[in-house]
């Protein structure tokens, strides 16, 4: 073997020699990563979880809300509507390297033009703090919200004047709603189908009987609306996103005065048959094949 070869030879067996003494070198820390759901896994710096009882008769319907510091929580989202007497929860956290949470959401309390605006700051350094603009006629109360990882109640309640408006309103309208509608959809499609989009022209949502977020292939879902005051009828839409491409929309519409009109819409393809719907008091069974 050539000077110069022997030379090449020594200097690739200590490259292999640094490698392999790397490699063993590594070999520990990879050894110590945790399993997953272990020390890695950890709950933000900063949290905030919300949850809000809406002890008033009036649904409310959500305008506006926003973040200035962290993100939403997974599945923590605050809700398109609140119906009465229910409470919801949603959450937000940091999502940084030492850093807070700090956001808002402002709720419209049906049948007026009445706003009530929850806010929260989780700061990094600092003290947690909190707000709860509640409209003349009502009240909004809070609870806890100390700690890095805090949880925080509001109550919004009417006031005296407000409470007994709300009553002998509702007491007008008798246990039935004057008109209402049930809608109950079939998805045969072969699709998943996702909640894009849902709302009421006219009426509110009947308790907690909202359009479901998701519908999978083979499933039933309902929700009902109802007229929210005297001589009126209740409008809606529910929109839908189909796997694969393609949106499907339902629509209905019962008046105080008038024939109940409906609609479904499906992309290319697919068809939605429909039963039912007739009355001041409605059932109607969409199908989507």
């Amino acid at each position: 073997m050539s000077r110069r070869a022997r030379a090449r030879w020594s200097a690739s067996a200590a490259l292999l020699a640094a490698l392999a003494g790397g490699a063993a070198a590594l070999a520990p820390a990879a050894q110590a990563a945790p399993a997953p759901g272990g020390a890695s896994v950890r709950s933000a710096e900063r949290s905030t979880s919300v949850v809000f009882a809406n002890s008033t008769g009036r649904q409310l319907l959500r305008t506006g809300s926003g973040l200035d510091h962290g993100c939403w929580s997974r599945d923590g989202l605050p809700p398109d509507a609140i119906a009465k007497t229910v409470s919801a929860s949603w959450s937000s956290e940091s999502c940084g390297f030492a850093t807070g949470t700090q956001g808002h959401v402002t709720y419209n309390i049906a049948g007026t033009a009445k706003d009530v605006t929850i806010r929260w700051n989780n700061p990094y350094a600092g003290s947690n703090s909190y707000s709860c603009e509640a409209p003349e006629g009502y009240e909004c109360s809070r609870s806890g919200g100390g700690g890095n990882n805090a949880t925080v109640n509001f109550a919004l309640t009417a006031k005296s004047t407000a409470r007994l408006s709300a009553l002998s309103q509702a007491g007008a309208l008798a246990v039935t709603p004057v008109r209402s509608v049930r809608v109950t959809v079939v998805n045969q499609s072969g699709a998943l189908l996702a909640r894009t989009g849902a709302g009421l022209d006219h009426g509110i949502w009947s308790g907690d009987n909202l359009p479901p977020s998701v519908m999978n292939n083979g499933a039933v879902a309902r929700w009902q609306s109802e007229s929210d005051g005297f001589a009126t009828g209740t409008e809606g839409s529910a929109e839908y996103q189909m796997s694969g491409g393609g949106k499907v929309v339902f629509r209905w519409d019962n008046p105080f005065s008038g024939g109940n009109s409906y609609d479904c819409q499906v992309p290319a393809g697919h068809s939605c048959a429909r039963a039912g719907g007739g009355g001041k008091n409605a059932d109607v069974v969409f199908t989507v094949n």
